[in-house]
């Protein structure tokens, strides 16, 4: 009895550290996940211009409406700019597959190189924003002194042009990123069975033949995953070209004529509604901004599988 009693005290101790362990990350989605959805739903209906609540008038779809045929020069512009700024993903990618195709050929220094690669990767991206925004500096940056030294002229990476600046941002993005995707092609790489390739060279298949016959189908859902989560990522972008804009608009150019500064994206926009103009555009547009932002990363995402089953190759 008393070893039956201890054996139940025991399932009794595990079943409350289990809740236990169950519990904190639940109260933390319902905190930081759940209740703001549920508040942001609820808002984006309403007008709303201070953080008092019960100041909330409900407009129904009115927030929605003036966002897609009603909005001001800079709710667009910033939709232009995440969308040349999203090109960074399949750059990244193209970049980051032709070098662990180099590293994994390699016959040494695979880890080290795996490990340098990575490394841009885990560090913070107001760091390495911080180190580009020295490296394109007009007047001192790096970039410009090897330009001078090679009897060029200087650039203005972050103020010439919209294109220039939106160029240098992406710039920076394919660099951090590329650690992640070629810690990933490396992998699927090396599972490719060389069986395959043996049979190809005695076929007498180049290499290019090879590349496109075997290597591709068989990395094609490395590459399939890699391509949503990049696309994700850079539709949600917003510390990449804040830390580039000196945490202002105070530096950077515009979109042609327009006032919309090219260094806000979709998320940085969002946030200027409510940190910045929340008497002009009001928390019930931001949140129907966000909400429309988050509907055009779902519609993205599903074109974007449904084209991954034209290519995408799951028999390797």
């Amino acid at each position: 009895m008393k070893k039956e009693y201890n054996k139940k005290k025991a399932q009794r101790r595990d079943y409350i550290g289990s809740a236990i362990a169950a519990v904190v990350p639940l109260l933390g989605f319902l905190l930081f996940g759940m209740i703001p959805l549920v508040l942001a739903s609820v808002v984006s209906f309403n007008e709303l211009h201070t953080t008092n609540l019960s100041e909330m008038e409900f407009v129904g779809f009115e927030n929605f409406k003036t966002i897609l045929t009603n909005g001001d020069n800079a709710t667009y512009a910033s939709y232009l700019s995440t969308i040349v700024y999203a090109l960074n993903a399949p750059i990244c990618i193209a970049i980051a597959l032709f070098i662990a195709n180099l590293v994994n050929n390699s016959r040494v220094g695979k880890r080290f190189f795996r490990s340098v690669f990575f490394i841009p990767y885990v560090c913070s991206a107001v760091v390495v924003g911080l180190t580009f925004k020295i490296l394109y500096h007009g007047e001192s940056g790096v970039l410009n002194a090897i330009l001078s030294f090679l009897g060029f002229a200087k650039v203005g990476w972050l103020t010439d042009s919209a294109m220039s600046f939106m160029t240098a941002t992406i710039i920076m993005t394919v660099w951090q990123g590329l650690g992640f995707c070629i810690v990933l092609f490396q992998a699927a790489l090396a599972n490719v069975d060389s069986v395959y390739y043996e049979a190809a060279r005695i076929d007498g298949a180049s290499k290019f033949q090879m590349f496109w016959k075997i290597t591709w189908p068989a990395i094609s859902p490395t590459t399939a995953y890699l391509l949503t989560m990049k696309i994700i990522w850079a539709l949600q972008a917003m510390t990449e070209t804040y830390i580039l804009a000196g945490g202002s608009n105070t530096i950077v150019p515009t979109w042609g004529d327009s006032t919309a500064w090219v260094s806000d994206l979709v998320v940085k926009h969002i946030y200027n509604m409510v940190f910045v103009s929340s008497y002009q555009h009001g928390y019930g547009l931001a949140a129907a901004a966000g909400w429309i932002l988050a509907i055009i990363v779902f519609i993205v995402t599903q074109i974007n599988m449904k084209m991954q089953k034209r290519w995408v190759n799951y028999d390797f």
